[in-house]
């Protein structure tokens, strides 16, 4: 009697081995993809397009999971001084300057893309050719608040030439994001707006001016590592994988956006390897 009840006590104690080996590997597994290995990126709602099909992208090469929180680049900037994230990527690098100010992005920059701010009308629309034309009477402007990049951008070099008074009668509404006061004038809810041009000139409703004041000086959108990051490896992988020539700055010249010339730095960074 006691062989058989030994033999009995054994297998339950190797069962109770094996469960418990079980749970561990589980356990082990699981923290693999917990909440605190997903990065966490602060990124210009302008800069959509493009980024959302990078990080699509690099989840599918990495398998690395990445959380992407769009607004505009100021409002990004105040997000960023509530919370913790990995990286942050304004359109504009005063919003980086800024950020660096508060301690909360570390010194380096990345450059990605160059934007050339633009009017915006509707293909059928010939009554607007210029920046005088937005003045005119009866003229529905749509225009980014300050904290977008775009309305910032936009405020500041409008009025260093004294012209952002002779507008200002015609803005009969004014959005958060680059991204709606494009939407205003597809809909047709405005006449015009000033927008990032790469945006728009894929869309067949839509038709841009360029304006001489705006394509002297393109705003610089440029990408920096939190120092709340968690993953500093793993964030400036990321970064480097955006503004890497083979891997997300082509998906930006495809986009229709403006890329910067490959620099001897990139060099040490010709591929994102992991």
């Amino acid at each position: 009697m006691k062989k058989p009840f030994i033999i009995f006590l054994g297998l339950i104690a190797v069962l109770v081995l094996c469960l418990i080996a079980l749970s561990q590997r589980v356990k082990s597994d699981s923290s693999d993809h917990s909440p605190a290995d997903t990065l966490t990126l602060y990124c210009a709602a302008g800069l959509r397009n493009p980024v959302s099909g990078i990080i699509d992208q690099y989840t599918s090469e990495t398998g690395r999971k990445v959380n992407v929180i769009y607004n505009g680049s100021g409002a990004l900037l105040s997000q960023i001084q509530l919370g913790k994230g990995d990286l942050y990527f304004p359109a504009n690098i005063f919003y980086i300057r800024e950020a660096q100010k508060l301690g909360l992005a570390v010194d380096e920059t990345i450059p990605v893309s160059y934007l050339t701010a633009k009017i915006i009308v509707r293909k059928n629309n010939t009554s607007i050719q210029s920046l005088d034309e937005l003045a005119k009477p009866g003229v529905r402007i749509s225009f980014a608040n300050k904290s977008a990049a775009i309305g910032k951008f936009t405020r500041r070099i409008l009025t260093e030439n004294r012209l952002l008074k002779k507008i200002e009668a015609n803005i009969i509404v004014t959005k958060p994001t680059v991204n709606s006061i494009i939407q205003d004038v597809t809909i047709g809810s405005a006449d015009a707006t000033i927008a990032w041009g790469a945006l728009a000139e894929n869309l067949p409703e839509l038709r841009t001016i360029e304006v001489p004041i705006f394509t002297a000086q393109k705003s610089h959108a440029s990408i920096t590592l939190l120092r709340s990051t968690r993953n500093p490896t793993k964030a400036m992988h990321l970064a480097r994988y955006i503004s890497a020539h083979d891997k997300g700055l082509k998906i930006f010249k495809s986009a229709g956006f403006e890329i910067p010339p490959p620099t001897k730095k990139e060099k040490e960074f010709p591929k994102a390897s992991l």
